[in-house]
């Protein structure tokens, strides 16, 4: 009897240990679906790196195709610095971020004079190098009456549109 009694707590308590095992599988499980790295269908398997690159791209302004590129982006800008549209320049051409900064910075470049001289600098761009997402061009600045080597980053957005990063 006593024998009986021990064999039987001890399968009840197997029992409870798969019940409650089982229990913490399927939380776990249901923990990696909801956030989204594991398929929400029994058995819930993981998604694969090639699987989760596709449902998470972690640059998704290289899938964008291109709808303003970098050249189109400069003479945009010259254009509006031409105009003295200082509003224009900074909203057709930077970042949402960069647009106050880059307006006080050509507001002080007229201020001083020297507007003339960065259109004259900014004239020809040379491509340097691309990828999918950035773009790096070269132009002859002055700088103390000296010419200088400068570069001018573009960055593209999600929407496919090439911002200028920096002068």
């Amino acid at each position: 009897m006593r024998t009986k009694i021990i064999l039987w707590v001890g399968v009840l308590i197997l029992g409870l240990l798969i019940i409650f095992g089982a229990y913490s599988w399927f939380l776990s499980k249901q923990a990696r679906v909801s956030n989204g790295t594991a398929r929400a269908d029994f058995p819930y398997n993981d998604y694969s790196l090639v699987e989760l690159e596709a449902l998470y791209p972690q640059n998704p302004e290289n899938l964008a195709p291109n709808i303003q590129t970098p050249e189109q982006t400069h003479a945009m800008f010259l254009a509006a610095l031409k105009k003295e549209d200082f509003d224009e320049a900074v909203n057709c051409c930077f970042r949402e971020g960069d647009r106050a900064g880059m307006k006080e910075f050509l507001l002080g470049v007229k201020n001083k004079g020297l507007m003339p001289v960065m259109m004259s600098d900014l004239k020809e761009i040379f491509k340097d190098t691309e990828n999918s997402w950035v773009a790096t061009y070269v132009y002859s600045g002055t700088s103390k009456g000296k010419k200088v080597g400068n570069v001018l980053e573009f960055i593209k957005t999600t929407s496919g549109i090439w911002y200028i990063k920096s002068l």
